[in-house]
């Protein structure tokens, strides 16, 4: 009778967590690129701002237009890179998020982070052979904070890591 009760209780206990929304999963098994919420990735970007954070964005924005061309739809709009938010950034964060199917309100949050982060930290960006639009996307995800994939031997090709 104790061997049901504690499974009765566990799947009390697991319908409980699940209809009060907190979910428990395992981290993924694999490597993976999004945000690490720490760094960079912490803090929300929007126009008018000005830091290095925000010439990390323009270099992964850049790199994610050169990488994805004409599936990207956007081709042709490289930012400049000046760490400041003006309307050019403000209008390729407009244009990823749609592409991304985000809420398109030109603000680098963290639903935002996690779409640059995996975009831009794809192990594909990180050979040495990969334009320099796409190292510099690369190198800029992990400056900013984003797990990003490196390229390894073995399976899969590739391990995440994180500046943090």
């Amino acid at each position: 009778m104790s061997k049901w009760i504690s499974g009765a209780f566990a799947s009390l206990l697991v319908s409980t967590v699940v209809a009060a929304g907190l979910a428990l999963t395992a981290a993924p098994a694999s490597a993976y690129s999004g945000t690490s919420g720490k760094g960079c990735t912490a803090t929300q970007y929007s126009r008018g701002g000005y830091s290095t954070c925000i010439g990390y964005i323009q270099r992964m924005l850049n790199g994610i237009d050169s990488a994805y061309n004409e599936s990207y739809g956007y081709t042709g709009y490289q930012l400049t890179v000046d760490n400041s938010f003006g309307a050019n950034t403000e209008t390729n964060v407009r244009r990823f998020q749609k592409w991304t199917y985000l809420t398109s309100d030109g603000i680098v949050g963290p639903k935002t982070w996690n779409k640059l982060c995996f975009y831009a930290g794809q192990v594909n960006f990180a050979y040495s052979s990969s334009s320099a639009a796409k190292r510099a996307a690369w190198n800029a995800a992990y400056n900013a904070g984003c797990i990003v994939e490196k390229p390894a031997s073995g399976s899969p090709g590739y391990v995440s890591i994180s500046r943090y």
